[in-house]
């Protein structure tokens, strides 16, 4: 087990769990509505596929998963009081 790990608290532990939940959730989320999407809207999913922008919004829908679970992690670590030690 790395150290970092045996140095945090334990609020800042559920924190990251938290945060890993919700990128867990959203991502499979993200990636069943992208399948979804794609069989609803045949011709547009061909359109992106050949132009290349299938990729790039994939992307920056993960992106925007990616940085929703850092927000909700980060405010579940200053709801358990995980700022308090650093001065």
């Amino acid at each position: 087990m790395p150290l970092v790990l045996l140095e945090m608290t334990t609020s800042a532990k559920l924190a990251i769990a938290i945060g890993l939940i919700v990128f867990i959730i959203l991502l499979f989320k993200l990636i069943v509505g992208f399948i979804k999407f794609c069989f609803r809207h045949p011709f547009i999913f061909i359109l992106l596929l050949l132009c290349g922008g299938l990729g790039l919004a994939f992307n920056v829908l993960l992106g925007g998963v990616i940085i929703l679970a850092v927000l909700v992690g980060g405010v579940a670590f200053w709801v358990l009081d995980g700022f308090d030690g650093l001065n």
